[in-house]
């Protein structure tokens, strides 16, 4: 599609084009519940038309949040968001609003179900059949419906942009590549993409122990009776900042919401620089009579921010573990590799150390004296993981191995020896096995482990699967042969470690 003679049929619509994916519900005001008109933002961070907020406010006083209901000291002086305007004018808001329209239906719009990226057109339902069905289609790259396609094209080539040329600092297509940028560091849009999600998460923490700080000082200085002038000056200040960061955090919200990989990167440079804000870390209003209503009114206001950020940090854990665990895949255990003392279930999903040896052939695949044993599947790119059952054990590894692995003699389990492993010791301690061991201070004791593996990054990744959270990474690796997942239950210790290592079920 990229070098046809022809036009691309996608490109006859695209001023039905939309630069982020985002439901229509984002761009509704609450009080008229119509697409926001000149959208402004509260300092608690809510959104609403310029004209509803101000109407609103005429009946309240003092003047309030019609949607948490926090009282303000007086009217701010409120500001238009200037990146949801700039998102509603992106976007295709009259008849169907952020709604993009099938390239090949005539006549009425009709709703498009996916974008392809080689065709560089969207397609309804029916006109998607044929990627389902023919062979040559069936590769394509299906992604959600977007717009603006034509930004998306190298305006020399006519090709799709997917390549970030790190020596020009500029996007390319794959025939830019071969003309002008043969020597240079390239990487795919979407791993330039997460390098920026991440920078966004990180960004975005920094404004809510920002936005935290300033509720803290406006909740000080509220109690301050005796120098009520100067705090109403000063908390009218503050709360112009936390306005400020709050739209920023909003803004950092939307753009990590986005599955618009090249839209994010040309965004972000505008959020990389610092808001003007001041430090008001040094600051104190020495208050005359410390009121004690007011001190357990900021406790609370306190202990509510505080169960706030833990209800965020674990619902962004949650989309982490969900994300790595959709790369599941199904591991069985290898017969051949497993040491003599080692049982393995009928269906190679379950294995236990028993004091019994049983007699095999010694042959070189097989692990001596190592209790060890490797998963029957290897890999050799793009990224998997699987789940392990680790309930009842003292001692336990887990974790992938290289395929040249030694599997005789003393076996020290380091990345220097081609594994990335997991482990616990009998005094219920816990490990990353690397040269030399980390101690990780685990709060949550995990029943079950998720490992994942991106073998393009040179990544292996440990989840706790019953709290979700995330217990350790190794990066920066190159893996230039295939991985097993390994597994060593550890000697049973008269029974005392006797239980399984379980291979879990997939359920993605």
């Amino acid at each position: 599609a990229e070098h046809s003679a022809q036009p691309p049929i996608g490109l006859k619509n695209l001023k039905y084009a939309e630069s982020l994916i985002l439901s229509k519900e984002h761009l509704l005001c609450p009080i008229c519940l119509d697409v926001f008109n000149q959208p402004v933002s509260t300092p608690c961070g809510h959104n609403f038309c310029r004209d509803c907020i101000q109407r609103y406010w005429q009946s309240t006083n003092p003047p309030q949040c019609p949607m948490c209901k926090h009282k303000l000291y007086k009217r701010p002086d409120l500001k238009v968001n200037t990146f949801i305007s700039e998102l509603l004018r992106s976007m295709d808001m009259s008849g169907h609003k952020g709604e993009v329209a099938c390239d090949v239906c005539i006549g009425k719009r009709v709703k498009a179900f996916k974008t392809c990226l080689e065709c560089l057109a969207s397609f309804c339902q029916t006109h998607l059949e044929p990627h389902h069905v023919l062979g040559t289609l069936k590769k394509h790259t299906l992604i959600n419906p977007i717009m603006n396609m034509r930004d998306r094209l190298c305006k020399k080539h006519e090709s799709l942009l997917n390549l970030f040329c790190h020596t020009d600092q500029m996007y390319v297509c794959q025939v830019c590549v071969e003309d002008d940028h043969k020597a240079h560091r390239m990487a795919p849009i979407k791993h330039e993409s997460q390098d920026r999600r991440d920078q966004i998460r990180s960004m975005n923490m920094e404004v809510q122990e920002d936005i935290h700080s300033r509720l803290e000082k406006t909740c000080e200085i509220a109690k301050q009776r005796c120098v009520e002038s100067r705090a109403s000056e000063m908390t009218l200040d503050l709360e112009q900042e936390i306005n400020q960061l709050t739209n920023r955090s909003t803004d950092l919200e939307l753009l990590s919401q986005t599955n618009d990989d090249l839209y994010l990167l040309q965004s972000f440079p505008a959020f990389s620089t610092k808001l003007p804000i001041k430090d008001w870390s040094g600051i104190w209003v020495e208050s005359a009579v410390y009121v004690g209503t007011v001190r357990r009114a900021l406790r609370r206001a306190e202990s509510q921010l505080e169960e706030t950020i833990k209800a965020e940090v674990k619902r962004l854990c949650k989309v982490e573990f969900e994300r790595v665990k959709a790369y599941a895949v199904d591991v069985t255990l290898d017969p051949d590799t497993a040491h003599p003392k080692l049982v393995l279930s009928e269906n190679r999903k379950q294995v236990y150390h028993s004091d019994v040896a049983v007699n095999l052939p010694d042959n070189p695949a097989r692990f001596y004296p190592c209790v060890s044993v490797l998963g029957k599947e290897g890999f050799c790119f793009g990224r998997f993981s699987y789940e392990v059952q680790v309930k009842g054990k003292t001692e336990r590894d887990i974790g992938v191995g290289l395929e040249s692995v030694n599997r005789k003699g003393g076996n020290l389990l380091n990345p220097e020896r081609g594994y990335w492993t997991l482990g616990m010791r009998e005094d219920e301690s816990y490990w990353a096995l690397s040269s030399p061991p980390v101690r990780l201070p685990l709060v949550e004791k995990p029943q079950a482990v998720l490992v994942y593996v991106d073998m393009e990054v040179g990544q292996v990744s440990f989840y706790n699967s019953d709290s979700h959270s995330h217990i350790y990474t190794y990066t920066g690796y190159t893996f230039s042969e295939r991985l097993f997942p390994y597994f060593n239950p550890r000697r049973n210790h008269s029974g005392v470690n006797s239980a399984p290592l379980l291979i879990l079920p997939l359920n993605i």
